[in-house]
């Protein structure tokens, strides 16, 4: 007993080794049997619904163009199952198993060679049905004596052996169409052509082949198919990447220089990385959806990073020509290249699920994904210490990277940062973090970053800074920036990083003026006003900065009536030709227009902001009475403004917009922006 044991693990290590890429022809002959489980849903390549009917015509046309051709092979993704005494049983790959089985009868039938390989045939079997396993007996069988018809299927239907009740099994029925299907597509063959495809077909070279992947020794069981294959999905794409990313590892030794088994990518992320990701795993009671956000955001990531892609001539071919055609021009290598990861990265940013193996193309990439799972088993509830980032963060960059159904970049890049300082800092500190995180944050924000070709730019900075992230001012204030990426604000951290290089008593103010919930991060505009000469007055900073952060608390109409007083601030906002193209003007209404009207520096209303700040330092009280006492002694200059103070009027604008006659005499209030209809009040001034 001992000894049939033995010599069934020979059979089953060989079979192991044999079917990592092999033919069905070479499975029937390495296998005693393959078997479909009762449990498996029917066959379903052979249903004649409209979605089937296409599929099935263009599966079969890249069956037959792979057979006819001299140098091209067909792939067919991979077949997962468990060999137990050389039978193996599939978990996914049912129905192309069915379809080669019987594209392979087919040309057994057609060129005479049925009946000398019977056995090898009926080692393919059903047990879902009694009757589909007696179908496909019976096919091999007697298969050379049909009936009449005009059709394959009228004449098998119409053969002695064949049972009427066979007509009612859906699987029986869907391998009748497939061989009607198959015998549309060849019937104009000639023999000879048949008999040379059928020698091709059970060739040590075939045209058609598939790539095992043996799940051995886990028992398959009703429930772990119920599991897996009960909506007739084959294993999930993480499973399929999972399979195809272990096989390129191999074929490209990214781990030949590994000692121990438990340091392999195999072994880690089927235990030690799987234990991490539990914690965060969705309602499906799965972590194949963290994981593949996980791996395709660490993608793009290296994408913007290393700017290297995977070789392809086709792509590189398609490129160059789109861009020809677009641009009228020669177009560099670096361009074609630029371009297909600016596409690559766009993929994968709205399908994680892309991924590819390639993706990961040097083990350069390799190594950088490894590094960061292996990171985050320990830093994968970092937050920085007292450190607001706004809307990024929902629980922590990492649980936000992989659990929020679509990270977007600006976030993206924020774990990219945090990434670059675990992987840098050899000995982690939680205020050098923070201050790292700190920039990075105010960079981000106040930056563009919608698009693949903009994250390229942010991660390039980012990268750069990276070199100093352990003490990023010191960094900014001794080196010199290369990135041309969000200048102004690159520009503005250095400026605060020379300040608090200069004299720590700087960071404090600082901190606290940029983590304002208005500002965010972009504060030039207080420093400037700061400025005296080529130095920088702290005492004026502070002072001017602590007003401006109680008086702009509230972006409201209390404000603008302020403003108002100190000077005709409101900025040019087109013409409307409802009212006779007259000049529109707009006193800011959302938050979006004050921060672009402040980065622009409009040059009267940054004078207003600060004479009103000069107005407010010596008046005691809260926000609304130091407010309200500086329009109180508004002396009116008989200007529209008087009009637009008034409180009633300016509730009456809900969107702040306002239009003024070129000769001054009129002034309408706007209901909305657009004028329709009545929804204006005229004055004259």
């Amino acid at each position: 007993m001992k000894d049939i044991e033995i010599e069934d693990k020979i059979v089953e290590n060989k079979l192991f080794e044999r079917l990592e890429s092999i033919s069905f022809w070479k499975l029937l002959s390495e296998c005693t049997k393959i078997e479909i489980p009762i449990i498996q849903r029917d066959y379903a390549q052979g249903r004649e619904d409209e979605k089937t009917v296409k599929i099935r015509g263009l599966f079969l046309d890249r069956l037959i163009k792979a057979i006819e051709s001299e140098n091209e092979s067909l792939e067919l993704d991979f077949v997962y199952g468990d060999i137990k005494n050389g039978i193996f049983q599939p978990l996914d790959g049912q129905q192309r198993l069915t379809t080669l089985f019987l594209l392979y009868w087919y040309f057994a039938y057609k060129t005479g060679n049925l009946s000398e390989n019977k056995e090898h045939f009926k080692k393919f079997t059903y047990e879902t049905r009694i009757s589909s396993r007696e179908f496909c007996n019976e096919l091999v069988e007697k298969g050379e004596k049909l009936g009449e018809g005009e059709t394959l299927r009228e004449k098998i239907t119409d053969a002695s052996w064949f049972f009427l009740s066979w007509g009612k099994d859906p699987t029986i029925k869907a391998m009748l169409v497939m061989l009607d299907s198959i015998d549309s597509k060849l019937k104009s063959k000639s023999p000879e052509e048949l008999a040379e495809h059928w020698r091709k077909l059970i060739s040590e070279n075939p045209p058609i082949t598939f790539r095992f992947k043996p799940l051995n020794n886990i028992g398959l069981t009703d429930d772990l198919y119920i599991k897996m294959n009960a909506r007739g999905k084959a294993l999930t794409d993480f499973e399929n990447f999972k399979a195809r990313f272990e096989k390129h590892i191999k074929e490209n030794e990214f781990e030949k220089n590994l000692s121990l088994t438990k340091d392999t990518f195999s072994h880690r992320i089927d235990t030690v990385w799987t234990d991490l990701f539990w914690k965060y795993r969705g309602d499906d009671n799965s972590v194949d959806n963290e994981f593949v956000k996980f791996i395709a955001g660490i993608a793009i990531n290296s994408y913007a990073e290393k700017q290297e892609i995977f070789k392809s001539e086709e792509e590189d071919n398609l490129i160059r020509k789109i861009l020809e055609e677009k641009e009228e021009k020669n177009i560099t290598d670096k361009a074609v290249i630029r371009e297909r990861i600016e596409r690559r990265i766009t993929l994968l940013f709205n399908n994680p699920n892309g991924i590819i193996p390639e993706d990961f193309p040097t083990k350069e990439s390799f190594d950088y994904l490894i590094s960061c799972f292996n990171i985050y088993l320990k830093y994968d509830e970092l937050k920085p210490e007292k450190l607001d980032l706004w809307n990024f963060l929902e629980k922590n960059l990492f649980r936000d990277f992989i659990e929020k159904e679509k990270t977007e970049y600006k976030p993206r890049v924020l774990f990219y940062a945090q990434t670059q300082y675990l992987l840098k800092v050899k000995d982690f500190n939680s205020e050098s973090f923070a201050k790292w995180m700190r920039v990075v944050r105010n960079i981000v924000q106040n930056a563009t970053i919608d698009s693949a070709a903009a994250y390229i730019g942010a991660i390039g900075l980012i990268n750069e800074l990276s070199s100093g992230c352990d003490d990023i001012y010191k960094f900014l204030n001794d080196n010199i920036i290369k990135s041309d990426f969000a200048t102004n604000q690159v520009k503005e951290e250095i400026l605060k990083a020379n300040l608090i290089e200069q004299d720590n008593i700087w960071s404090e103010q600082i901190f606290k003026v940029e983590d304002d919930s208005f500002l965010k991060g972009e504060i030039s505009f207080l420093l400037e006003y700061a400025k005296n000469g080529k130095s920088y007055e702290y005492e004026k900073f502070k002072n001017l900065s602590d007003k401006f952060l109680l008086l702009f608390s509230k972006r409201d109409d209390l404000l603008r009536r302020a403003l108002l007083t100190q000077g005709e601030y409101q900025i040019w906002d087109g013409r409307t030709s409802s009212l006779g193209w007259v000049p529109r003007y707009t006193l800011l209404y959302k938050d979006n227009e004050w921060k672009v009207a402040l980065r622009k520096k409009h040059a009267k209303l940054i004078e207003a902001i600060f004479n009103l700040l000069e107005k407010a330092k010596d008046i005691k009280g809260s926000r609304e009475e130091k407010l309200n006492k500086i329009i109180e002694k508004y002396k009116s200059t008989n200007d529209y403004r008087v009009l637009l103070i008034d409180k009633e009027n300016l509730e009456y604008c809900q969107q702040k917009r306002f239009c003024l006659s070129e000769d001054g005499k009129f002034l309408y209030l706007l209901e909305k922006k657009r004028v329709v209809g009545k929804n204006y009040k005229k004055h004259s001034v």
